[in-house]
């Protein structure tokens, strides 16, 4: 059975700052850690979800808090490595997952140091994600995409020869008329050996799909596409 690629484009601009009137997909790094880190990157980016406080995430990994009363913000907030631009892969149990996203000065220079010093290692402790997107016919948002069996995957970047893991330290503002500015860092990480997590996926409001990634010699878990 051929495998089906999933592609999400998210909305940088609305994923730093929500516009009400409108409902773009909007996506996040929620946790990214290994590879030569000292310790995770910091969760230093605080975003509104577009979401009302009464909604409860699937998703474990990306706690929120209220945003306060009043008006039509959205009702809840959370702090995030990253905001995604793109989110890719290709279906196959053994592909990498690539990711397009923005983060701190802070991050990115930590991240550009290990990149310039040539990375000692490749393995990734920790990556997680959660994609939000709108659904026209039901007039609801829903979680599009995140790692379902855990709150995070491990896996190594690919690229044997040439690590695929880039920054660019040239700024970014996060939206225009805004004056902060982020830098965007690309990262393709696939499975590590023996390992299997489910993903999360879907492409409206009542149809999600879980899928796996990696695989665990001999055994594949039941249940999982």
């Amino acid at each position: 059975m051929a495998s089906v690629p999933y592609t999400f484009d998210c909305d940088r601009a609305s994923g730093f700052v929500m516009d009400p009137n409108a409902h773009k997909r909007v996506g996040y790094v929620t946790k990214l850690d290994g590879f030569g880190l000292t310790q995770s990157l910091a969760a230093d980016l605080k975003v509104a979800l577009p979401l009302s406080g009464g909604h409860a995430l699937s998703y474990t990994g990306l706690p929120t808090a209220p945003a306060g009363a009043g008006g039509a913000a959205p009702a809840l907030t959370a702090s995030v490595v990253g905001v995604i631009e793109k989110w890719e892969w290709d279906g196959t149990v053994g592909g990498a997952i690539k990711i397009d996203f923005y983060c701190s000065q802070e991050n990115a220079a930590q991240i550009k140091t290990l990149q310039q010093l040539a990375l000692k290692t490749t393995n990734v402790k920790a990556l997680g994600w959660w994609i939000c997107d709108y659904d026209q016919e039901t007039k609801a948002w829903y979680e599009a995409a995140y790692p379902k069996s855990a709150p995070a995957v491990t896996g190594i970047i690919a690229g044997k020869e040439n690590p695929e893991l880039n920054v660019d330290l040239t700024p970014v503002p996060a939206r225009d008329g805004i004056d902060v500015f982020v830098y965007k860092v690309s990262i393709a990480v696939a499975p590590g050996a023996n390992q299997q997590y489910a993903l999360n996926l879907a492409n409206s409001s009542t149809r999600s799909v879980a899928k796996s990634w990696g695989l665990i010699a001999g055994n594949l878990k039941p249940g999982i596409a």
